[in-house]
């Protein structure tokens, strides 16, 4: 069975095709919307957070629909990977109090998104696709969170996950959020 890796991208292109010419085009929003299904689970990697806090990056915008449409409605569920906190509360303590209670606020209390801890199993299957990959540790870990947990979508900004993703031949989604 072939890595669900590429459908994301495989959407977006035969939606452009299928549009109807000029203007018609699906929005960005159409687009994350026939990316990420209806119940589908997520997690979510660090650089989507980061784009909602921020709210002045590239992506925000579509980081504020995954996660106040999509996830606070309970359209999906998401998780993020106990790395990814640690790497969201990097930026709020070099800014001072006010930023990490924020940033705390949001990871402690928003729409019930489940934090995944490091498990052995995390960290071996990390391991293997950072050996497989070169991958750096801390994008082994949330794609190996992904894989253990068998989320069903894997949503990033790093375009260069869903091909490293697929070459694990593993049943994964990826989506760039970016290429919305």
């Amino acid at each position: 069975m072939p890595a669900r890796s590429a459908r994301c991208s495989a959407i977006r292109r035969r939606s452009s095709r299928e549009s109807g010419g000029a203007g018609s085009r699906p929005t960005s929003a159409e687009g994350l919307e026939a990316a990420i299904p209806p119940g589908a689970s997520l997690l979510v990697d660090t650089s989507v957070v980061l784009a909602y806090l921020a709210g002045t990056e590239a992506t925000s915008e579509l980081a504020k629909q995954l996660f106040d449409a999509f996830v606070a409605t309970g359209r999906n569920r998401a998780s993020l990977s106990t790395i990814t906190v640690q790497e969201i509360l990097v930026r709020p303590f070099r800014a001072g109090p006010t930023s990490v209670a924020t940033a705390e606020g949001f990871l402690r209390h928003f729409a019930d998104i489940e934090l995944v801890d490091v498990s052995y199993d995390i960290a071996r299957e990390a391991a293997r696709i950072r050996a497989t990959t070169g991958m750096r540790t801390p994008d082994a870990i949330i794609v190996a969170t992904a894989f253990v947990t068998h989320v069903d979508t894997l949503v990033t900004n790093d375009r260069a996950w869903p091909a490293q993703a697929a070459s694990l031949h593993r049943d994964l989604r990826v989506c760039v959020l970016g290429d919305w």
